[in-house]
């Protein structure tokens, strides 16, 4: 099954909105003037000049359409980066901690979104790529990308760094035995997918806890869309505290969609393997950039 086809994980974030705002990371600062540099080149390619209609914002700023927004944080971080942006978010309760941060927010999935003739220089998915119908979504892209516009597709994949990550690992395997996965969306998860398949189909059922990495399934789904996707990988060292890893790690749809009693066991077994001064980790974000 796709992530997308998936709605039990895909619709299980309002629940836990706040913490979803409060402890997902935010995108490192050099993947976000990635980003904006990209938005740059279509907006020098705009034939049409004219002001935003709302707002304060600043004539000539790139204007991004950021798809599966949930609360803002990829979306407030381009603003502050002096983009003009436009969300669009299904979920209610996201969208209303995104509203609080004074964006602009239509709630809808992206396949039923009606863009209203609105084009932009720059279209973004961050970690909510998966979330779409690729088939759906990519042609809709090119509709409200503006002649030279770019797609831009960014994932923070943040791991623990040395044998701690062995050991938390251990534990996600043991309650996640069905297939699951504790992240979503990383080039290390969808590897971890992959895998899992191959045992199934070999009947092999004991969980593998490493895996090679594998070539983003985004990058397939672009290129067949006609679209000329390059990755980068951004890298930054982290440093969690114990509630502060847990409460990421539970705001991952995979952990939303368990049993409420397996979900609390797992989470007291990982706080059990965390020291009290916490974990350093690496975040390996990706950002995909794409033209047509």
């Amino acid at each position: 099954m796709e992530y997308f086809e998936n709605r039990e994980r895909a619709e299980s974030f309002g629940g836990v909105a706040r913490d979803y705002d409060e402890f997902r990371p935010k995108y490192p600062a050099a993947l976000i003037t990635a980003i904006m540099e990209a938005a740059a080149v279509g907006t020098g390619s705009r034939t049409d000049a004219s002001p935003p209609s709302t707002g304060d914002r600043t004539l000539g700023a790139p204007r991004i359409l950021d798809v599966g927004s949930g609360t803002g944080i990829l979306a407030s971080q381009l603003r502050s980066a002096g983009a003009e942006i436009l969300a669009v978010e299904p979920d209610p309760a996201m969208a209303a901690i995104a509203r609080s941060k004074g964006l602009d927010v239509d709630v809808s999935t992206f396949e039923d979104w009606d863009p209203q003739g609105r084009t932009f220089d720059l279209v973004s998915f961050g970690q909510s790529f998966h979330w779409v119908d690729p088939l759906v979504a990519l042609p809709k892209v090119r509709t409200v990308l503006r002649p030279g516009g770019i797609l831009a597709l960014a994932w923070n994949d943040i791991e623990p760094i040395s044998e701690l990550k062995t050991r938390l690992d251990a534990v996600i395997a043991r309650f996640h035995s069905d297939g699951k996965t504790a992240s979503l969306g990383s080039r290390a998860s969808w590897g971890t997918e992959a895998s899992q398949e191959a045992r199934a189909g070999s009947g092999t059922t004991e969980p593998a806890l490493t895996v090679e990495p594998v070539e983003h399934p985004a990058l397939t789904q672009l290129r067949d869309a006609g679209f000329a996707p390059n990755e980068t990988t951004f890298v930054e060292d982290l440093h969690y505290s114990r509630h502060e890893w847990l409460s990421m790690v539970f705001t991952y749809s995979a952990q939303l969609t368990m049993d409420p009693v397996k979900r609390a066991v797992m989470r007291e077994e990982m706080s059990a393997e965390i020291p009290d001064d916490g974990l350093d980790a690496r975040n390996e974000a990706l950002l995909v950039l794409a033209g047509t």
